[in-house]
C-alpha cells in the first residue's frame, strides 16, 4: 500500500467521490439521487440494518435512540465527521441540535445540503478533513461518526482532534471496524487467505481492505480501539454488527427456508444478536474527555 499520506488521502478522497455512501452497492436503487424519495430509500436501508443495535422500534424511535439521548443534545453543539448523504446530520438537527457535519468528499457535502434544502432544515455543512478539523478548542458538546474514521489515512490524528475540539465532559460516539470479527474470518481468512491461497503472498491487513468498502478501511481490535482514546477520561466499547448476516455460509437459505417453519424466530434472532455482541464487525466507542 502506499505509504505517502498525501497521496493515500487523495486517493482515499477520490475513491468516496466516485462511490459516495448511498447503501447501494448493489446498485439496485433507481431513484434520482437528491430527490425526497432517494433520500427516503437511502435512510430505509440504513436505518433497518443498524435497527437491531440502535433503535429496534425503528421507526417509531429516532436513529440511535439507544445510544444517542437527544433531549440532552438541544441547543448544543454537534459535529459529525462523515456525514454521507446526511442522514444522521438531519437526525441532530430534527431533534434541535446545533448540528455541524463534514465530510472528506464535495459529494457528500452537496448531498447533505440539498436534504437540508428539502426539509428546512438548518446546519453548518462544509467539505473537510477530520485529521484537521478546522474548529476552536473545546468548541462541541458531542461528536458523532459512524463508519467513517477508519477510512482515512491516520486515524490517530484524527481522534486527537476530536478530543480537541470536545468541551470537557463532552462525549464522542464512534463506530470503527473490528479486526477480529465472525465476517472477518469467513470472508478475508477462510475466503480469501485459506480457500485462494492469498496468506501466501499477502499480508492480511490487505486482504482485510479487499473485502470492504473504501480505498482506505482499517480494522482495528478492541484492545487497540481501547489504546486509540486513551486520551479521554472514560471510554466504553460495544460489538455489533449489520443486522444482515448474509456473509455466514448458508445464512440466506436459513432464514428463507427454515426461520419460522423450523427454527423459531425468536430463536434466530438470539443467535444473530450474540454472534454480533461478540464477534461482531462494528466496534462502537464511547469516549467521554
Amino acid at each position: 500500500m502506499i505509504s505517502d499520506h498525501d497521496e493515500l488521502q487523495r486517493r482515499n478522497r477520490d475513491w468516496w467521490e466516485a462511490n459516495p455512501m448511498t447503501y447501494d452497492w448493489a446498485r439496485t436503487l433507481h431513484l434520482q439521487p437528491g430527490t425526497p424519495e432517494f433520500y427516503a430509500a437511502i435512510d430505509e436501508r440504513f436505518f433497518r440494518s443498524s435497527a437491531p443495535f440502535g433503535h429496534p422500534d425503528y421507526p417509531r424511535q429516532p436513529p440511535f435512540a439507544r445510544q444517542i439521548y437527544y433531549p440532552a443534545l438541544r441547543g448544543k453543539r454537534v459535529l459529525e465527521i462523515g456525514c454521507g448523504a446526511g442522514a444522521m446530520a438531519a437526525a441532530f438537527a430534527r431533534q434541535s441540535a446545533l448540528i455541524s457535519a463534514i465530510d472528506i468528499t464535495q459529494t457528500a457535502v452537496d448531498f447533505t445540503r440539498r436534504r437540508f434544502e428539502i426539509l428546512g432544515l438548518g446546519g453548518d455543512i462544509r467539505p473537510m478533513d477530520a485529521e484537521h478539523l478546522q474548529f476552536p478548542d473545546e468548541h462541541f458538546d458531542h461528536v458523532w461518526s459512524w463508519g467513517v474514521i477508519h477510512h482515512s489515512a491516520a486515524i490517530e490524528a484524527i481522534i486527537a482532534e476530536i478530543h480537541r475540539v470536545l468541551k470537557p465532559g463532552g462525549k464522542a460516539q464512534v463506530m470503527i471496524y473490528h479486526r477480529h470479527s465472525l465476517r472477518n474470518w469467513i470472508l478475508a481468512a477462510w475466503g480469501q487467505g485459506i480457500l485462494r491461497g492469498r496468506f501466501l503472498t499477502t499480508p492480511y491487513d490487505e486482504i482485510l481492505r479487499g473485502v470492504t468498502d473504501g480505498y482506505i478501511a482499517r480494522h482495528v481490535s478492541v484492545a487497540d480501539g481501547r489504546k486509540l482514546f486513551a486520551a479521554f477520561s472514560a471510554v466504553r466499547t460495544e460489538l455489533t454488527d449489520l443486522a444482515d448476516l448474509s456473509f455466514i455460509p448458508g445464512n440466506v437459505q436459513v432464514e428463507k427456508y427454515l426461520v419460522g417453519r423450523v427454527i423459531p424466530v425468536a430463536l434466530k434472532r438470539r443467535l444473530d444478536n450474540w454472534i454480533m455482541r461478540y464477534f461482531g464487525w462494528f466496534l462502537y466507542i464511547e469516549a467521554v474527555k
